[in-house]
């Protein structure tokens, strides 16, 4: 487990690699494909400049979780409005911005580090805004490292096939999986009875989480019992993959990435399931 003030490390740590790589790509990159369908290099950076964390942890850090202007209403929250909308932003911003793109990416995660390191240690329980509802700073730290990390991969798999995320990204992104299972696994009124996936995941100490998919949707639970419906192992990095959608699971377990106890009938179910990553 890393700390709040090793993950804001980590952060750094993680930015100033991928600015020291997007520095040295040739202009033509920046509208080559990126491993997220339907963004170029650009547009993956576009997100990532996007979104306004700063802003909302001070202002979550002042007691006001309220949305800033212009952000959705919490009430209102559709979460595949939502998807639209940052799929969108991420394009518009790209444009937006032009040359200045990779300037003020880099000057966005320089203010979001100075906000992190100012951060108390009674603060970090402290509610923000954040469109499907408020969120503690340490969530918003785990999320910021999670997206820039998984983004990374996006861009930089796309020039380095042998391109693998950090042990310590992985560790982060390992505590938020349970948001992409939300959004990848949406509630399905054909599920009668729940099914449960048990992941058993080689990363750091063993660990072993249940996938539960229902009526109400994807969630991550501790595992528990022998009622689950399947049984999967691979390592951290797999699993994060998986669940991000990086990966497809059949294709996982054809390179050996991911074993099914359970045979690859399994494999296919659970990919079946799939809606969105």
């Amino acid at each position: 487990m890393i700390d709040p003030l090793g993950r804001v490390q980590l952060l750094r740590a993680e930015s100033e690699e991928l600015n020291n790589f997007l520095r040295q790509l040739p202009d033509n990159a920046w509208d080559q494909p990126s491993a997220c369908q339907g963004w170029s290099v650009g547009d993956v950076l576009g997100h990532l400049t996007g979104q306004d964390f700063s802003l909302r942890i001070l202002r979550g850090l002042q007691g006001n979780v309220l949305p800033p202007e212009g952000s959705p209403q919490i009430v209102s929250h559709d979460e595949d409005a939502f998807a639209e909308s940052i799929f969108n932003r991420g394009i518009s911003t790209k444009k937006e911005l032009g040359n200045n793109l990779l300037a003020t990416f880099e000057q966005r995660v320089s203010d979001i580090i100075q906000v992190f390191e100012q951060v108390r240690p009674d603060q970090w329980d402290t509610l923000c805004y954040w469109p499907p509802g408020p969120e503690a700073v340490s969530t918003m730290l785990d999320m910021r490292i999670s997206e820039l990390t998984m983004h990374a991969w996006d861009i930089r798999s796309r020039f380095d096939s042998d391109y693998h995320l950090s042990r310590g990204s992985v560790s982060v992104l390992m505590d938020t999986v349970d948001r992409a299972v939300r959004r990848a696994f949406r509630p399905d009124a054909d599920l009668e009875n729940p099914k449960q996936y048990r992941f058993i995941v080689a990363h750091d100490n063993k660990s072993k989480m249940d996938i539960v998919l229902s009526k109400s949707g994807g969630s991550v639970e501790s595992a528990k019992g022998d009622s689950h419906y399947a049984t999967f192992r691979c390592d951290g990095e797999t699993y994060v993959m998986i669940m991000y959608g990086r990966i497809k699971p059949m294709d996982a377990t054809v390179r050996g990435l991911l074993l099914c106890d359970d045979g690859l009938g399994s494999a296919e179910e659970f990919e079946s399931r799939f809606k969105g990553g």
